[in-house]
């Protein structure tokens, strides 16, 4: 894949969807490409966020050692971003359900470009920003829902 394409698949990353292109080249050219066989790990749930990593080719599987397997995930997709931006541990882990191909972004690099580039580091914030008040008024729904069902015990 060419820097170029891998810039566009990057701006369709919703975090990445305001950002300039200039700065998405130098993430994708920056990026490290890593590819997987079937069966390892890109992720495991619980270390640290080290590293990003947008599938170009393959599939994964995504799964946490509270629910088990949770879904699957291909081309286009961006892994482990929130924990390597947070600098906090991953909610998931990530195995190749076949062979993978990736860009890997790591977190030293990402902070990089937006220490250089301020303009990059609020685009990213401000649209992680959203996506958390997104996801707290989601949780007051669904608050609010089980505060107006009944209980078990009256049934």
């Amino acid at each position: 894949m060419s820097v170029r394409a891998d810039v566009e698949t990057i701006r369709n990353i919703p975090i990445f969807s305001e950002c300039e292109a200039a700065h998405l080249q130098l993430l994708a050219f920056s990026a490290v490409r890593e590819s997987f066989e079937a069966g390892r790990t890109l992720l495991v749930q619980g270390e640290a966020g080290k590293a990003a990593y947008l599938i170009l080719n393959g599939r994964v599987e995504i799964s946490t050692t509270e629910t088990g397997p949770m879904g699957e995930a291909g081309p286009g997709a961006l892994l482990g971003e929130v924990a390597m931006i947070g600098g906090s541990s991953c909610s998931i882990t990530v195995t190749a359900a076949e062979a993978v191909s990736t860009a890997r972004i790591d977190r030293d690099l990402f902070l990089r470009v937006a220490q250089e580039f301020p303009e990059f580091g609020t685009a990213v914030m401000r649209k992680l920003a959203r996506k958390l008040e997104t996801s707290v008024q989601d949780l007051d729904g669904v608050r609010q829902l089980l505060q107006k069902a009944r209980s078990f015990r009256s049934l």
